[in-house]
């Protein structure tokens, strides 16, 4: 793993690597930085400057080969354990995401998930479901070290006391309430209703009336 790359960088990576795979499957080769920009409507100078900071440089006429590519991004952004994963409360939203982490070579690994009400609710491939008032239980004894929170906001506050209790060091908060935690855990806010917000402003402002 490669110390002090920026937030946006690690992002970036990971969406690279992601189309890469896909790529991968489709027995493609090599690529170069404009059309991986491309795929991913992004600058083509941002792939560049990205893979730069990873060390990963392409040949001038090929490109990018891209089995190496995905290969050093592992390097650069995972890290060299396993690190477990709880969904507290995301449902099916949850499923896509526990096919792929617990399918897929990655360094990440969908342990349990947990939902306010009677078990065994939603089920995924090869992850148990437990209620939430097993949370910290559970938590503890899987190790797990990041959390994906998608609860009502009148849970919150609650919720999130019984994960840093259970020694959680990330979470990924899906709600719209800022968490109140220890500064040494890390966490990434995901506000899904700005998102939708956003979604709906720009696939609209041509067509709805201007004030």
């Amino acid at each position: 793993m490669i110390n002090n790359l920026p937030a946006n960088t690690v992002e970036r990576l990971s969406n690279y690597r992601r189309t890469l795979l896909n790529l991968e499957a489709d027995k493609k080769t090599y690529i170069h930085s404009h059309q991986l920009a491309h795929l991913l409507k992004i600058n083509p100078a941002h792939v560049r400057r990205d893979l730069m900071l990873i060390g990963f440089t392409g040949d001038i006429h090929k490109g990018y080969e891209i089995s190496k590519l995905i290969e050093s991004i592992g390097k650069a952004i995972d890290c060299v354990h396993v690190q477990k994963v709880a969904f507290v409360g995301v449902g099916d939203l949850g499923r896509a995401v526990a096919d792929f982490f617990n399918h897929q070579n990655t360094k990440l690994q969908v342990a349990a998930t947990f939902r306010i009400g009677q078990e065994p609710g939603i089920q995924y491939p090869d992850v148990k479901c437990y209620n939430i008032a097993r949370m910290k239980e559970i938590m503890r004894k899987e190790k797990i070290e990041l959390c994906v929170l998608a609860v009502p906001n009148d849970f919150v506050t609650d919720i999130s006391k019984i994960i840093v209790d259970s020694g959680v060091k990330g979470i990924l908060n899906f709600t719209s309430s800022r968490l109140k935690v220890p500064k040494e855990i890390y966490v990434e806010h995901y506000d899904m209703i700005c998102k939708l917000e956003k979604l709906a402003y720009f696939t609209n402002k041509d067509t709805c009336p201007g004030l």
